[in-house]
């Protein structure tokens, strides 16, 4: 039995060679754990997405399947925030560094 040496630094999954970064991506997608990672980003400096004057009125609640729920307790700001859903979502993806955000919800 001859011993041979391993030169590659890439994961083997069957036949395919898959880069860690990518399988790392899949597992943390798998079991929620990016949803939670960004949550907690966005809600960290979610005064630079929405602004310091409405922080006090809009909460980010959680990220579901890449839509954030925000908490917003005036009918009349929800109905602002909906037009400016483009606009926060670009804030939101700018910040997390990737397209993550793709959809606003109000609860």
């Amino acid at each position: 039995m001859s011993l041979t040496k391993r030169t590659s630094n890439k994961s083997y999954t069957g036949n395919k060679v898959l880069d860690i970064q990518v399988l790392l991506e899949r597992v943390l997608a798998k079991n929620h754990i990016s949803e939670d990672i960004h949550f907690k980003t966005i809600s960290e400096h979610f005064s630079e997405v929405v602004g310091p004057l409405l922080t006090g009125h809009v909460t980010p609640l959680k990220i579901d399947k890449n839509t954030l729920v925000l908490h917003v307790a005036n009918p009349a700001l929800k109905f602002e925030l909906n037009i400016q859903k483009k606009a926060i979502i670009g804030k939101c993806n700018t910040l997390l560094g990737k397209p993550f955000i793709q959809g606003i919800r109000f609860d």
